[in-house]
């Protein structure tokens, strides 16, 4: 990928440039696109960094490196701007970057930036207690996008869910099944909701009300039938599932808590064993184990990473989890950096706002305990897979996601899913219409035509101006995977669907002589294969028909 390669080279001109001293700006040299490509190709902060080691203005910085740059074999000229260093690629790099998209697709994303390394993502999670929230449903968008990019930057990619199995959401399961069965007196923190009902006529036809046969019967129930289900829908699915009893089965508490006693971090009162935080800068301390004997979830917490990184021997574990679960993180970090020296590069824990979802002027609520549901299924059911993976992904993990049933439903550009899917269907559409006009659009074809096309495409503004929104898409991916923004690539995707749009409208491709069609063809299959690549990345399906979004007839006339 160039924009890793750049960024690698822009590191070794600040070694040779500052000597030993550039160690103290390496980790800070980004790069990343111009908002206007008449400004460059790339920008970097490079000048201003250097500018605070030598002493000097960014300008004359600019004008000691600039050979240096210059010299990379893939620049065609830099400029000086308000103290950035801007980058021109040149044509060459643009034919390669064409070449790789049209025959090797998603290479053009690749990095290294993995380098094999075994990376495991924990996502989703909820609690087999009921259907699925879509919080958590919102975790499994931007999960699945996560995985894609560590895959495609050279990581060893594992997808995990951890099934919380046992503690006191999942006795309060159990009480709330057997209230159903008229074994329990009526408590108002019960789950309610069909689900219980179902679940108890269930056991009722087994006829075994021993609790640890419904404890294990409805979590698997629930799992499979409420959890599962959807995410398949959703195309959500996970390399394992990991189940937070095995870390008892296994006797790892044992050597944990011997751990801990060694560093003198625990400590019994009254009746219960507790981690002492407070030795560690924290404000408070966390409880293990409580005087009932039961384990609370920080320790299976505890458990559950340590066997990540010391026994499946994980380098990083990253986990997605929503907003309320904030604290509990940060004091997770806290424990596995101050006692088990796992650094926070290695472990880090995303925290993603909820889903706001509203329909006209009424905000929708959800709860799971009073049995109220908007169900992931639900929602697959109204809107489909696309609109929520879209919309799902389209906000910063910081931001709330606000779902507009109604704005999704719309068939018109202000619903901005709607009108990156048009866009793909309007471009097949002229394939569609080139070959029944008998042109030979093969993969063979493409691959002999390819040179001759892009000498064609690149004395046109128009085409080079969409080549070089497509080397954007390079830096989105890399800092989309480099700093865990998923949201970048739905944003990007917007952006270059209102340039193809508009390109659309201005050239006809099918009109001209025979080669010049051909090569103009090629250049749109070019364009498919991009949005093909984000549509993969977001775990998007599009239609490739023009009917199946608008009767609006196409405008390029055959």
């Amino acid at each position: 990928m160039l924009a890793e390669k750049l960024e690698n080279n822009l590191k070794k001109i600040a070694k040779e440039y500052l000597g030993k001293d550039h160690i103290f700006i390496r980790n800070e040299i980004k790069v990343f696109t111009t908002n206007d490509l008449n400004l460059g190709d790339f920008s970097s902060n490079l000048l201003f960094l250097a500018s605070k080691i030598k002493k000097k203005s960014t300008e004359e910085i600019y004008k000691d490196i600039k050979e240096l740059v210059e010299k990379l074999p893939y620049v065609e000229k830099t400029e000086f701007l308000n103290g950035y260093l801007n980058i021109f690629v040149n044509k060459k790099n643009l034919l390669e970057n064409f070449k790789t998209i049209l025959l090797k697709n998603l290479d053009f994303l690749k990095s290294n930036i993995g380098r094999r390394q075994k990376i495991i993502i924990e996502y989703v999670s909820a609690n087999p207690t009921g259907p699925l929230h879509l919080g958590n449903a919102r975790g499994a968008v931007i999960g699945d996008i996560l995985s894609k990019l560590f895959k495609l930057a050279n990581f060893k990619v594992t997808k995990e869910y951890y099934v919380n199995d046992r503690g006191n959401q999942v006795e309060i399961l159990v009480d709330s099944i057997l209230y159903k069965l008229g074994q329990k007196e009526y408590n108002e923190n019960y789950y309610k909701g069909e689900y219980i009902e179902e679940i108890a006529e269930l056991i009722k036809k087994k006829g075994n009300f021993d609790r640890d046969y419904i404890k294990k019967f409805a979590v698997r129930y629930i799992l499979d039938k409420y959890i599962k289900k959807p995410l398949k829908k959703l195309g959500t699915q996970f390399d394992n599932f990991y189940f937070e009893s095995e870390l008892y089965k296994k006797g790892l508490h044992k050597k944990i808590l011997q751990i801990l006693n060694n560093k003198k971090l625990i400590e019994e009162r009254e009746g219960a064993v507790w981690l002492l935080l407070s030795k560690l800068g924290e404000n408070k301390d966390e409880v293990l184990i409580k005087s009932n004997g039961e384990y609370t979830y920080f320790f299976s917490d505890i458990l559950y990473n340590y066997d990540k990184f010391f026994i499946r021997k994980y380098k990083y574990s990253i986990i997605l989890v929503s907003a309320d679960h904030q604290d509990h993180a940060r004091r997770l970090i806290k424990t596995f950096s101050n006692i088990f020296g796992i650094s926070e590069k290695n472990f880090r824990i995303l925290i993603y706002q909820m889903v706001h979802i509203t329909r006209g002027e009424e905000l929708l609520r959800m709860s799971k305990r009073r049995g109220v549901y908007i169900t992931l299924e639900d929602l697959i059911e109204e809107i489909g897979v696309n609109p929520i993976r879209f919309f799902f992904s389209r906000y910063a993990l910081e931001n709330t996601v606000e779902l507009d049933i109604d704005l999704i439903k719309k068939e018109t550009e202000e619903n901005p899913i709607w009108y990156a899917l048009y866009t793909y269907a309007r471009f097949n559409s002229i394939i569609e219409k080139a070959r029944e006009r008998k042109f030979k659009l093969s993969k063979n074809t493409i691959k002999t035509n390819l040179i001759k096309a892009y000498k064609f495409i690149s004395e046109k503004d128009e085409y080079i101006k969409i080549i070089r929104k497509v080397q954007a898409l390079q830096i989105i991916i890399f800092d989309s995977t480099k700093n865990f923004r998923p949201n970048l690539i739905s944003q990007y995707l917007i952006e270059l669907c209102k340039e193809l749009n508009s390109f659309y409208e201005k050239e006809k491709i099918l009109e001209g002589e025979g080669k010049a069609v051909k090569y103009k063809l090629i250049f749109v299959i070019y364009i498919l294969k991009v949005l093909e690549m984000i549509f993969y990345l977001l775990s998007i399906k599009p239609q490739k028909h023009l009917y199946k979004f608008s009767r609006e007839a196409s405008n390029q006339k055959a």
